[in-house]
């Protein structure tokens, strides 16, 4: 995943999900909680919005996400080291 975040952090951001597809959706979901945290300090009227969004969505689907992106992620980097060979 290093090699995903510094090609994705170079702006270089199709070499990132080339190098490992889940470290470049992780820095993408790190840049759009930025934008939106950003946007719910600058906008207070966006902070229920937000608010409302989490309450409904569970810690445990997001634990789960997290670990079919990551396995996900390893798949195709081990698919195409194999077909490498």
């Amino acid at each position: 995943m290093t090699t995903a975040i510094l090609a994705f952090s170079r702006g270089d951001i199709l070499e990132a999900f080339y190098a490992q597809p889940a470290g470049a959706l992780f820095c993408s979901a790190a840049v759009l909680s930025a934008f939106f945290a950003l946007l719910v300090a600058v906008l207070p009227l966006g902070l229920t919005y937000v608010g409302r969004s989490l309450a409904q969505v569970k810690a445990r689907y997001i634990v789960l996400i997290v670990i079919v992106v990551v396995a996900a992620g390893w798949a195709v980097t081990l698919a195409r080291a194999l077909a490498m060979r």
